[in-house]
C-alpha cells in the first residue's frame, strides 16, 4: 500500500509545501486539492499544471488523485436547478482536464445535497444525467471518476454503498468507480465488508480515504482519536488483497499546524503498516 494525504491540510500554505512536507514526513504521494490556492480546476492551465509536475518530480512523489472542490464552491451535482447543473458539469469538464495535465490518474467526486423538499427519483436522474456526461469526458481524457459516498449530513443522493452501485448501473462506464472512506460505513451503520465484497478490490473499489470516526457525524478525526478498531481495519484490508493507495483526509481542523498533523497520521499508520 502507498500513503497520501489530501493537500487541503496545507491549504493557508502554497501547495509546494504540502509535497515538501509530504516528502520529508515519507508519504509517497500528494492527494491534489482542486481549490484555490493550489489547483482550482479552471486555474490549472497548462504552466501552472507543469509547475505542479515539477513538485512531483522535485520531491519524488506521486499524484494519485486530483480532488475536485464540490463543497465550497457554488457548484453541486445533485441540484435541482438546471443553469447550476450545466455550470457543474463544464466546471468539473475542467477539473478532469486539470487532472489529466498533473498526471493524476483519478479525480474525486462527490453527489451533494439537493435540498429538503425534493424527490430521490427525480434528485437521482439529475445525478445519473451530470455523471453520464462527465464519464464522457473522463473516457476521452483517460481519467476515472472516483465517486465518494457521503453522509446522511452532508448529502440525500450518494449516500449508501447502494446508492453507488445503482448509479454505477446507470452510467455504465469503467471510468466511474468509487472509494472507502472510513467514516462513512461507521456513520452511515453500513458494514467494511460489504465495500469489498459489493465494489471489488480491483473493480468498482479503487481507492481509500483512511481517518478516525466518532461514529455519530462525518466529522475526521486523527487515526487512534475515535472508536475505530485499525488493527481490526487492516485485517480487512489484507483479507481482501487491498494494495492501493490509502490517503488520509484531516482537512479545516487540523490547518493550523498542518506539519504537526500529517508528521502525526503517518507515524501512526507506520504502526499497523510494521504489523
Amino acid at each position: 500500500m502507498k500513503l497520501s494525504f489530501l493537500s487541503m491540510l496545507y491549504m493557508r500554505w502554497p501547495l509546494e509545501k504540502a509535497f515538501e512536507a509530504a516528502a520529508r514526513q515519507g508519504y509517497d504521494g500528494v492527494e491534489v486539492w482542486g481549490g484555490r490556492p493550489h489547483a482550482y480546476g479552471p486555474d490549472v492551465d497548462e504552466k501552472r499544471a507543469e509547475e505542479i509536475r515539477g513538485y512531483a518530480k522535485k520531491y519524488g512523489l506521486e499524484i494519485p488523485l486530483f480532488c475536485a472542490e464540490l463543497l465550497s464552491y457554488p457548484y453541486n451535482i445533485a441540484t435541482t436547478d438546471k443553469k447550476e447543473r450545466k455550470d457543474t458539469i463544464d466546471y468539473l469538464k475542467k477539473s478532469i482536464d486539470a487532472a489529466a495535465r498533473i498526471g493524476a490518474p483519478r479525480i474525486q467526486m462527490a453527489c451533494g445535497h439537493a435540498g429538503y423538499g425534493t424527490g430521490r427519483k427525480e434528485n437521482f436522474q439529475n445525478v445519473a444525467g451530470v455523471m453520464s456526461e462527465l464519464a464522457e469526458h473522463a473516457e476521452k481524457r483517460d481519467i476515472d471518476i472516483i465517486v465518494e459516498a457521503l453522509t446522511v449530513q452532508e448529502s440525500n443522493t450518494i449516500v449508501f454503498l447502494d446508492d453507488l452501485l445503482e448509479l454505477f448501473e446507470a452510467v455504465g462506464s469503467p471510468r466511474v468507480k468509487s472509494m472507502l472512506d472510513t467514516v462513512m460505513p461507521m456513520t452511515n451503520w453500513e458494514t467494511y465488508t460489504d465495500y469489498f465484497e459489493k465494489l471489488g478490490v480491483g473493480n468498482k473499489l479503487d481507492y481509500i480515504h483512511l481517518e478516525d470516526s466518532n461514529g455519530i457525524n462525518q466529522y475526521h478525526q486523527p487515526v487512534g482519536t475515535g472508536i475505530l478498531d485499525f488493527d481490526e481495519l487492516f485485517a480487512i484490508f489484507q483479507k481482501y488483497g487491498y494494495d492501493g493507495w490509502i490517503s488520509l483526509e484531516l482537512i479545516s481542523s487540523y490547518i493550523r499546524e498542518p506539519e504537526m498533523a500529517s508528521g502525526r497520521e503517518i507515524r501512526m499508520l507506520k504502526k499497523y503498516f510494521d504489523k
